[in-house]
């Protein structure tokens, strides 16, 4: 029996505002396509879900007809660890969307197929602040259960440190709850590696009182080149503290592309503190300037020209404690060459995000399973290309990224943030090289996804 036929007793059982498309189908491919189309799963149907009971009842039939699945909100993921083709399913959770904010009670309920940009309009409007990932296209509960990097974790913590509870279906197809209460174990596995033991369908998380009646600050600076030296130093030397957050980049300005380097300040305040707090950034030479407040729904609006879906974006990154200025030159040498041999990649981007990690660390590790809030930079490097004949050259080309910031760090061993991880790392690179840690995970696995379900992105057996 084909896929399409075995489909047909799920569909009867599905709510009605849900669906099920087939390559082919007009909503196929908008339902399935990826920001990165590099190594992507290839299903042979997609599920459009559109309640938690949709889940639970899909997840039930492809375990009952041994169908593999995948579940996705934004795909943004760009792992090459996928193990999905055309005799499997994506479960597409964007239908469920809704965000719900009750600020005299301090929590938002965030389902599974709400975007980063959803959760924040939904917060601006009750005038609170949820903390959530940078990218606004990015599903918010599928980067939270990965760490969740925000610039808000300069005064909160990061995503998982403000979880209340989760909705989860497991391997099973059963729907529990998860908290510090209620199955705190796989509560603990879920804050870091939570990919691999379920979907989440709900979240209730921590909202907070807006700053500065939900008005932030942000600048953008255009360097030469001649800078980067100076530009890493300042960085290293900045004191980040509550409010803070930069992203440094090269990469290529619109329209033409033209390779330059670019500092993007953020400040959770007024624009008075925000000079203050980066201060030494505003006795640098940029080339271009421009600083403005920004109400809160906005902060994340100078990163969306990179997050259209399609074309081939493969993706490395590296973990860091410092940042090596002359490692930076390296790579900007490396960046242009690339670019250099194949003009097609004008918008690539090697991304340097520093995050105040202050609140993080007051955190006890223990509480998760993520692994590195002892480290402050988190080196992204994507190159952006349509011509598949490239892949060779930028797998050539990301090996030497890593190994140029690896040599300069002096740290012995890789790390990596899961939701940044390429594919090709140890379970020890992006899990923690903590044996207890990783027996941990092991053990609920064996617990709550004893045959491997749940085992697609970064898997932990």
């Amino acid at each position: 029996m084909s896929l399409k036929d075995e489909l047909q007793a799920l569909k009867s059982v599905l709510n009605d505002a849900a669906s099920i498309d087939f390559p082919g189908d007009s909503d196929f491919c908008p339902n399935t396509i990826r920001w990165s189309e590099y190594a992507a799963p290839q299903p042979g149907a997609v599920i459009n879900v559109a309640t938690e009971s949709d889940v639970q009842k899909t997840v039930q039939w492809a375990v009952q007809n041994n169908v593999k699945f995948l579940a996705q909100t934004g795909g943004h993921g760009w792992t090459t660890t996928w193990n999905i083709g055309e005799s499997d399913v994506i479960i597409n959770l964007r239908r469920m969307n809704n965000v719900s904010v009750n600020p005299k009670e301090g929590y938002a309920v965030i389902e599974g197929g709400a975007l980063v940009q959803e959760v924040i309009e939904a917060a601006y409007g009750e005038k609170v602040h949820v903390v959530v990932g940078n990218c606004n296209s990015v599903g918010a509960c599928g980067a939270m259960l990965g760490g969740g990097f925000s610039r808000l974790q300069a005064n909160y913590s990061m995503s998982i440190d403000n979880i209340v509870s989760l909705r989860l279906v497991t391997a099973t197809g059963d729907i529990i709850t998860v908290s510090p209460t209620q199955n705190s174990e796989l509560l603990w596995c879920l804050k870091g590696a939570g990919h691999n033991f379920g979907i989440v369908t709900s979240a209730v998380v921590n909202a907070f009182p807006e700053i500065n009646n939900g008005m932030h600050w942000e600048s953008t600076m255009i360097f030469l080149p001649d800078h980067i030296e100076e530009i890493t130093q300042t960085i290293n030397d900045l004191d980040m503290g509550e409010g803070m957050s930069i992203h440094y980049a090269f990469t290529g300005l619109p329209p033409f592309g033209f390779p330059a380097v670019v500092v993007e300040l953020w400040y959770a305040g007024t624009p008075a503190a925000a000079r203050q707090a980066f201060a030494p950034f505003f006795d640098l030479r940029p080339i271009h300037q421009e600083s403005s407040p920004v109400p809160y729904n906005k902060i994340n609006a100078v990163l969306d020209r990179g997050q259209y879906k399609g074309g081939f974006k493969p993706t490395w990154s590296v973990a860091l404690e410092k940042l090596d200025p002359t490692a930076a030159r390296d790579l900007w040498k490396h960046f242009l060459q690339f670019r250099l041999r194949h003009p097609s990649s004008k918008n690539s981007v090697v991304m340097f995000e520093c995050y105040a990690f202050g609140k993080v660390r007051e955190v006890p590790e223990a509480s998760a399973s993520f692994p590195w809030r002892n480290l402050n930079f988190h080196v992204c490097a994507s190159l952006f290309y349509t011509d598949s004949a490239i892949d060779k050259h930028a797998n050539a080309w990301g090996d030497k990224f890593r190994q140029i910031l690896q040599e300069a760090s002096g740290m012995r061993k890789n790390k990596v943030y899961v939701n940044y991880a390429t594919g090709d790392e140890s379970m020890e690179e992006i899990y923690g090289y903590d044996l207890d840690r990783l027996k941990r995970l092991r053990d609920q696995k064996a617990v709550w996804d004893p045959k491997g379900r749940f085992s697609h992105y970064h898997p932990i057996l």
